[in-house]
């Protein structure tokens, strides 16, 4: 529904405080990672050096584009016979949303990299440091990201009808609560 809020209706809500503080958090985050990171390599070559030299290598901040999920993933750690995809949330909760959005980097990455590896997707709590969900990415999982892509695509090409949730407690949350219907 905030899809079609944003991109249907034009309805551009103020940044909340969480966003505010979580921009603010990752930023730290990848300027920790800056000053630490000892090589600087693209993803390709990261996957290349994992493979052969059995090791392990990471990068945050990665963007992705698939046919059609596209993103910017936390972080992806290279190892040598997998790759984790990272996706780093407040809280100690892995929300379907997050699993979902987890699933679409995975996707994405897949679709533009190709790497020939299991991949795994993973939400860590992003103050903690703390694993909180960690699932292989599958053929389910892959499906499960394109029903939702093509549902948003029908949304906002108005051959779907946008419905909003029956939970009060995500609207006060909801970024776009003062403007909802």
């Amino acid at each position: 529904y905030q899809v079609y809020l944003e991109h249907i209706r034009g309805i551009t809500p103020e940044p909340t405080p969480e966003m505010e503080e979580g921009k603010a958090v990752h930023a730290s985050l990848e300027e920790a990672y800056k000053a630490s990171a000892k090589l600087e390599l693209s993803v390709d070559d990261a996957l290349d050096k994992a493979g052969k030299e059995g090791i392990v290598l990471s990068a945050r901040e990665v963007s992705v584009e698939g046919s059609d999920p596209i993103g910017c993933i936390d972080e992806i750690v290279f190892m040598p016979d997998r790759i984790l995809i990272i996706d780093d949330k407040p809280g100690d909760m892995a929300w379907p949303g997050g699993k979902m959005q987890a699933w679409g980097y995975s996707l994405a990455f897949e679709e533009q990299y190709d790497p020939g590896l299991p991949i795994i997707a993973g939400i860590r709590n992003r103050d903690t440091g703390y694993e909180v969900w960690a699932q292989h990415f599958a053929t389910e999982h892959r499906e499960e990201v394109l029903r939702a892509v093509s549902r948003i695509r029908q949304l906002l090409d108005g051959e779907a009808i946008p419905v909003g949730t029956r939970n009060p407690r995500k609207c006060r949350t909801c970024r776009f609560c003062d403007s909802c219907d």
